[in-house]
């Protein structure tokens, strides 16, 4: 009883906030949005204390560093600014998803070059920017299948599921979704994996990878996928902009050939995604632990 009471006031509470956030102007609600993650930032002191020690290994300084307590700041507030954004995302129609993410030619050209192999795209990202408006506006090209955890508030994972289909973005449940897949890429659609697990990677398959000079864990789904179907990798994101717009992002394939390590192919993708979060690491919502104290790897 007291779950489904808790389950149904965060449902109400997401719908109520969604109504709010489709209906006030942009110039009102962003600022409400930048107030919640401030005032997040100061109350969700768990979670504030995780995001600093991972953002020390990002800076290569200390928790306790001033830089690192910025950055720890405005990763609150561009979150709850993405926060903001996907209750809004109903109403956003294709001509809205092209004014607010400008896609450079060369990231269209690699996302282009992957797919003419017809076997599918492996689109491969982490809880940057907004992954949400970004996997939309790339769903434009060819349809986007996206593996997700389940929510244990049924209702509102349903409804949630409903929005994203209206931009041609499919969510397949983590449980069962191979098969669903392997389909998807035979018919040379594009799917969606999420890397920076942190503690979730170690009830997956996973290897351990470098990471800002740490070793830690990442799954091996992507790595194991583009071997077993041949569909290249395609590392990509969108980074927010001052304007609250948005620059998408696709570096070049990564071809997982059958004699390939996974471990190595991992390695690689690990490495792109570095090179997003070094450019604007604010922008990474990593609010779970990303490595363990273990020291500086050689």
């Amino acid at each position: 009883m007291r779950e489904r009471l808790i389950h149904g006031s965060a449902f109400w509470a997401w719908r109520l906030g969604a109504a709010l956030a489709q209906r006030l102007p942009e110039s009102v609600s962003y600022p409400a949005a930048v107030l919640g993650g401030e005032i997040a930032y100061l109350c969700w002191i768990t979670r504030r204390r995780i995001a600093k020690e991972n953002f020390a290994v990002v800076l290569a300084k200390p928790a306790d560093h001033r830089d690192v307590a910025r950055v720890a700041r405005r990763s609150f507030r561009n979150f709850a600014k993405y926060l903001l954004e996907i209750m809004r995302f109903p109403r956003l129609r294709d001509g809205d998803l092209e004014r607010k993410v400008l896609v450079d030619p060369r990231s269209w050209a690699h996302l282009r070059q992957a797919r003419e192999h017809g076997r599918g795209l492996i689109f491969v990202s982490m809880h940057f920017g907004n992954f949400e408006i970004g996997g939309a506006r790339i769903a434009d090209e060819m349809p986007l299948n996206v593996i997700a955890d389940e929510l244990e508030n049924q209702r509102l994972m349903d409804l949630l599921v409903t929005n994203r289909l209206h931009h041609n973005v499919k969510l397949l449940p983590s449980e069962g979704a191979v098969r669903q897949v392997l389909q998807a890429l035979r018919r040379n659609e594009m799917v969606g994996l999420m890397m920076d697990l942190g503690p979730r990677a170690h009830e997956l398959g996973h290897v351990e990878a470098t990471f800002f000079d740490r070793r830690t864990k990442f799954p091996t789904a992507a790595a194991n996928l583009a071997r077993v179907s041949g569909a290249p990798i395609v590392v990509a994101a969108v980074m927010r902009q001052r304007d609250n717009t948005f620059r998408g992002i696709a570096l070049p394939p990564i071809f997982v050939g059958r004699k390939h390590e996974i471990a190595n192919a991992t390695q690689a993708i690990v490495r792109s995604l570095e090179q997003l979060v070094r450019t604007d690491p604010d922008q990474w919502y990593m609010f779970r632990p990303m490595w363990d104290r273990s020291p500086v790897a050689p």
